[in-house]
């Protein structure tokens, strides 16, 4: 069976696999999860997050206590006539117009992210294994970013995160695949 084929049998194993949880199940993963990782970002960082869609991991509580305790954050904005994926600064939550593709993205005016260096990216993703292998979406915009970045900063870590029905002991991979450096569920 082709790679590509692997990966869509897979994204639709994992989509059955996140509809069939109950939603009070995957709202307390995401706050376990959010705890998790206000735990492990020392305070004062700067951030690239995601505001989750209603299919991934739900981490808002985590934005939430990270602009709360003042860390600076950047989110993902499909920017420019080739919708290429950019960071913006989120300032709040409540100041995020929906954007391209109806996700919260902070506002045209605000700072882009550009070159500068943040202390950790958090990733989503369909699956991921623990080897750091990430499955997408299939649109390429993360992984495309993930490469322009890290050819710019190669040591800042790389983050996914996901529900614990999303994490695989394998993950079939492209060239254009970026691994991370950790994977972090709300158990592990």
């Amino acid at each position: 069976m082709h790679i590509s084929e692997q990966k869509k049998l897979l994204r639709q194993d994992i989509k059955k696999r996140i509809d069939d949880m109950k939603p009070e199940a995957r709202r307390a993963e995401g706050r376990t999860l959010a705890r998790v990782l206000l735990s492990k970002i020392p305070e004062g960082s700067t951030i690239c997050a995601y505001f989750p869609l209603k299919s991934e991991v739900d981490i808002q509580l985590l934005l939430k206590e990270l602009l709360e305790r003042g860390d600076t954050v950047f989110l993902p904005v499909f920017a420019g006539p080739d919708k290429k994926m950019i960071y913006r600064k989120a300032e709040n939550l409540l100041d995020l117009p929906p954007g391209e593709f109806t996700i919260p993205e902070p506002p045209e005016g605000a700072e882009e992210l550009g070159k500068q260096k943040v202390d950790i990216v958090l990733v989503p993703g369909r699956a991921f294994d623990r080897n750091g292998n990430r499955l997408g979406r299939g649109s390429g915009g993360y992984d495309t970013w993930l490469q322009w970045y890290k050819t710019h900063h190669p040591n800042t870590p790389l983050w996914g995160t996901c529900l614990q029905c999303q994490l695989m002991n394998d993950v079939p991979i492209e060239l254009h695949d970026v691994s991370m450096n950790s994977i972090i569920t709300a158990q592990e």
